[in-house]
């Protein structure tokens, strides 16, 4: 996997819930680098944008591990589970699923650099995140690409099916 994969939270970094001060994310960006890139991306804050943007949660990465007959390293529950949990079930489920390093970049409205720092992983506050993006160090989203596009019942996880499907296959290897 040569893209990064991205993590997002919603409230205080993407513009459906906008932080007080600075810029956030467009949530069309991260439909963008979902559905019309080959980055993964997951909600790694509160689960509200996997529905919103049609992405996976960590709690779907932890069903992946166990179904597979791993032990997750960390629980998920929405409520409880730290940001830190969740990013170390990514780091499992990608650990497990390929043999080489993959770059995580992960953009929070809380400082995780206690997790990120010495890993391949990227931290980015929402308006560094996008003025990075400005900067051309990812590819510039194409909102227009996104804008009314459907991904699927929001009940189920038809919108990035195949992305889970992808784990199902190499964690069964």
């Amino acid at each position: 996997m040569n893209e990064p994969v991205f993590c997002f939270d919603r409230d205080r970094t993407v513009d459906v819930r906008p932080p007080e001060r600075g810029r956030a994310v467009p949530l069309a960006w991260v439909q963008y680098y979902a559905h019309r890139t080959d980055h993964d991306v997951w909600a790694t804050g509160n689960p509200r944008l996997c529905r919103e943007a049609g992405v996976p949660s960590p709690r779907e990465a932890r069903e992946l591990l166990v179904a597979a007959g791993r032990e997750p390293v960390a629980a998920y529950d929405r409520m409880n589970s730290g940001r830190i949990d969740r990013l170390r079930l990514l780091d499992q489920l990608y650990a497990a699923s390929y043999d080489r390093e993959v770059r995580f970049v992960v953009v929070d409205d809380t400082d995780v650099t206690e997790y990120t720092d010495g890993r391949p992983w990227t931290y980015h506050g929402p308006t560094e995140f996008v003025e990075t993006v400005e900067d051309g160090a990812y590819p510039p989203p194409d909102p227009g690409a996104v804008r009314g596009d459907p991904y699927g019942d929001p009940e189920r996880g038809d919108r990035y099916r195949a992305q889970l499907d992808r784990f199902e296959r190499r964690l069964s290897e």
